[in-house]
């Protein structure tokens, strides 16, 4: 296989990659937006964190933030509110039960992970992840660089 071939197909195996098999009562999408809105919750100390910041911070669509939302407030994993001082603005919070989810998959995937790390080695996942960073920037550059023309 040549080396262009080898980097698409290795692209292909990357995107592949689902974690729902691993986790419990959410996809990988609504564990990822649970994992922001618990982690904007405590970062900011007034927790009032919007719609749009979880949108800016995932670089997606609103529509596609709310989306995910609507099906995580099905499960009672977050709470929204309308902020009465400016009805263009939704407040999202984690719930207790949403709290706990986040944890347990957190700890699975930590071991999953763990698990990885030990089959592969210290070693190769430093040079993977080092080598991972210089292919990135020169996709990164070569599509700005394109975008330019």
């Amino acid at each position: 296989m040549n080396s262009e071939r080898g980097i698409i197909s290795m692209i292909k195996r990357l995107n592949s990659i689902t974690l729902n098999p691993l986790i419990d009562e959410v996809n990988s999408s609504e564990y990822g937006i649970l994992k922001i809105v618990y982690r904007m919750n405590n970062e900011q100390s007034n927790s009032l964190v919007k719609v749009s910041d979880i949108s800016k911070r995932l670089n997606v669509s609103t529509p596609s933030v709310t989306k995910v939302l609507n099906s995580l407030e099905k499960k009672g994993l977050i709470t929204r509110k309308i902020d009465n001082e400016n009805r263009r603005n939704t407040f999202v919070y984690i719930t207790e039960k949403g709290v706990e989810v986040k944890q347990q998959n957190d700890k699975v995937l930590a071991k999953f992970i763990g698990n990885v790390y030990e089959r592969v080695g210290r070693e190769n996942i430093v040079q993977f992840l080092h080598l991972s960073e210089i292919i990135l920037d020169a996709f990164d550059e070569e599509v700005n660089a394109s975008s330019k023309n």
